[in-house]
């Protein structure tokens, strides 16, 4: 008997985490989106969007995150029916923790489940990418991989997509604040460099091996000396009020390494559970952010499982 109703849930995410850039993403389990997909007669897609931000989330769907991906799996899968999605937002948009992956990601997982389509998780990363599109304004991989496969992920090929999933040390947890500013995330692209000088390439490379390295040693301190990007993050700084002071403050209270999360305005910093507290860093960045007129929001993560179905009907 088909399905009539599927509900799935995805996590929050953080991007580049220092030299990363598109290429790395961890799944964090303090925030959560929700969608449930309904199977309709009408060969339509409608969307309706409940929760945080959600007056701002456009319902077309073809401008809606979720909406591409709805839209394309009903094409691949050559169903005669429509679909009803309703996202329930647990993640601010425009908050560099991956708000339209989640969205993007709990839906691909959820209409696979429900139209039967048994895609691989590549396949699923794939469609959920596609719905990058209405965002970012590219199909970038590195946040739905991370909330689809959950832990950390990095993109090894993006033509064919290869992606590989790590798990970080059990003393790696993440302490995060989120300036009350907004970052557009399609003009935090377009500020990027077209192109990098040879020393800012091998920078790169060295950093984001170190933090990769820090995960084989299970060292959350070789990971911090990863997290310095010497390309996409200093294009970007401008956008984010104190940051330099955020980050040393971070850094001062014990943090391993601390970055832009993805797009911004979140600051994400790595911290050592069993060296330090967490809570601290992140209260420390909140008092950091308000020196120069700015309240954020704190909250300190884990790295978590990925999208997973919760109702079927």
């Amino acid at each position: 008997m088909s399905l009539k109703i599927v509900e799935a849930v995805a996590p929050a995410t953080s991007a580049n985490l220092g030299a990363g850039f598109d290429v790395f993403g961890v799944a964090l389990d303090a925030l959560f989106d929700r969608v449930t997909v309904e199977r309709m007669a009408d060969r339509v897609v409608e969307i309706e969007v409940y929760g945080e931000g959600s007056g701002e989330i456009p319902i077309k769907p073809e401008m809606n995150t979720a909406g591409i991906v709805a839209l394309e799996m009903l094409k691949y899968s050559r169903e005669k029916c429509g679909l009803k999605i309703r996202i329930y937002k647990g993640i601010r948009p425009g908050s560099g923790l991956g708000s339209s992956a989640a969205s993007a990601a709990a839906t691909a997982v959820a209409v696979n489940d429900l139209l039967g389509l048994n895609l691989s998780p590549v396949q699923l990363i794939e469609f959920a990418a596609l719905g990058e599109l209405a965002s970012a304004g590219a199909p970038h991989a590195d946040n739905v991989s991370a909330s689809i496969l959950g832990d950390f992920t990095l993109i090894t090929s993006r033509k064919p997509l290869d992606v590989l999933r790590l798990k970080l040390p059990p003393n790696a947890e993440f302490a995060i604040a989120l300036p009350e500013i907004r970052v557009d995330t399609r003009l935090a692209r377009s500020v990027l460099p077209s192109e990098i000088s040879l020393s800012s390439m091998v920078h790169n490379v060295g950093r984001a091996a170190t933090f990769v390295a820090g995960i084989a040693l299970k060292s959350v301190e070789v990971m911090g000396k990863g997290m310095v990007d010497a390309v996409v993050e200093p294009a970007r700084a401008h956008l984010i009020p104190g940051l330099s002071n955020v980050k040393d403050r971070a850094l001062k209270s014990g943090a391993a390494g601390v970055s832009i999360s993805g797009a911004g305005p979140s600051v994400i910093a790595l911290v050592d559970s069993e060296k330090n507290s967490a809570e601290r860093v992140a209260l420390e960045m909140r008092e950091a952010f308000k020196e120069v007129g700015v309240e954020s929001r704190i909250l300190c993560a884990k790295p978590g499982q990925g999208a997973r179905i919760v109702r079927v009907e």
